[in-house]
This record gives C-alpha cells, structure tokens and sequence, in this order.
C-alpha cells in the first residue's frame, strides 16, 4: 500500500537542548485540541489518557532541528495548518526561534515485498523493544533465546504496526537480527535499548518508528547497505 508522509524540519536560530519528549509535550499544550500531536485522549474521569494506537506523528531532534514525521492524512492536515504556523520552540527553560520550516511530502511503499526480497534496516535510534514482561525474559535467557526473543518482538511490532495503519499483511513476515543492548533513558527511567541492524521483508519508509515510545524518537529506522 501507499503511505503518505510529511517531514516537517523546523530549523532554529542555536542548537536545540531539549529532548523529543519536550518538543511532543510542547506541541501537545499548545494546540491541546489536537489529538496526533500529544497522543492522549480525556478519560471519563476527565484526566488525560495515552491513546493506544500507533503514533501518527513522531518527534526527534537533530542539532538546531525539530523534526516531524507525519504520517498519513489527519495528522499531515495538523502538521500544514497548525504547527507550519509556530514561531519558537519553548523547551523546559530554553526557547528557539523557528527561522526557517521546511516540508517534504511522499507517498511511498509499505508492506509485504512479493519479490520475497530482504530489505536491510539500521535503527537511528533505539529501538525500545521490551515491556516489564518480556524484560524478566530477556535477562534470564540465554544468547539464543535472546535472539528468538527479539525477532520475535520485532515481528510483532511491524504487525501492530500494519493493523494500526490499516494494512492487512498478505504472508509471513521474515527478519534476521544483528542487535546489540544499549543504556537509553526514557522520562528519565533507565531502560535497555537496542541499536543495530535487520533485515526484513517488509518495506518500511525512513524515519518511521517501531516499538514502544516511536512519538519520542525511538526506533526510527533507514535503510542501509552492509559497509
């Protein structure tokens, strides 16, 4: 299937301080009303609750730049007409002024490969593959288990990935891993993290996040060549 992506480049005038998860908490108070930017709906409580569905617009920062990624219809709208119209980023005790906005629209391939072809991935950022359950099972397990383990988690986020985007996988999905953990701190919890390589036969556009915390940062991947 075609999806349908805007990145959004917000170019500042110094180097930008702040993490992704102030820029999405920045956004999210500015424009409340608008569900894809802070990803969190009112409870009948009336506290605000995570949406459990896939992030249509993620966060992350390179440098003197706010990047998003936004993706498919509903969520490029509030990319054009609400954020394009922002004027400077206010970080914790830091501010930014926006000098420069640039968009890039696509329409690109995701899905099942028919040619049976494995893509190869590198993450860009950690990918943040284990919940409190499978954690426990990773630590205990041994090196292959570990791998399985993985493979197995990576498979299901490219699933709950498709079903949250509306595509219906046609055949199996096929990965191989070359992972390695890494130290990643997410709202301020110490939490294993994995940066490496995969290769797979689904078609995932770059900069696209998989995992958990994808509205973030973490997971975005790109394609790559073996060096």
């Amino acid at each position: 299937m075609k999806l349908k992506l805007l990145h959004l480049l917000l170019t500042t005038d110094k180097d930008i301080e702040g993490t992704p998860a102030q820029l999405r908490g920045f956004m999210g108070n500015q424009f409340e009303k608008h569900i894809e930017l802070h990803h969190h709906i009112a409870s009948p409580e009336g506290e605000a609750k995570l949406k459990y569905d896939y992030p249509r617009i993620q966060y992350s920062i390179n440098r003197n730049k706010a990047i998003l990624l936004g993706i498919e219809e509903n969520a490029i709208s509030v990319l054009r007409n609400v954020v394009m119209n922002v004027k400077e980023l206010l970080l914790g005790s830091n501010s930014y002024e926006i000098i420069e906005i640039n968009a890039h629209y696509e329409e690109t391939e995701f899905g099942i490969l028919n040619s049976g072809k494995l893509i190869l991935y590198k993450f860009n950022s950690p990918w943040l593959a284990l919940n409190s359950e499978n954690y426990k099972k990773f630590t205990v397990a041994t090196i292959k288990e570990r791998r399985r383990l993985l493979k197995s988690i990576l498979i299901g986020n490219i699933l709950s990935m498709s079903k949250h985007l509306g595509y219906n996988v046609p055949d199996t999905i096929h990965v191989n891993i070359e992972l390695s953990p890494i130290k990643v701190f997410y709202k301020d919890i110490p939490l294993v993290g994995f940066k490496g390589i995969f290769e797979s036969n689904f078609l995932i556009p770059d900069y696209v996040g998989i995992g958990k915390a994808v509205s973030h940062g973490f997971g975005k991947v790109m394609k790559t060549n073996k060096s």
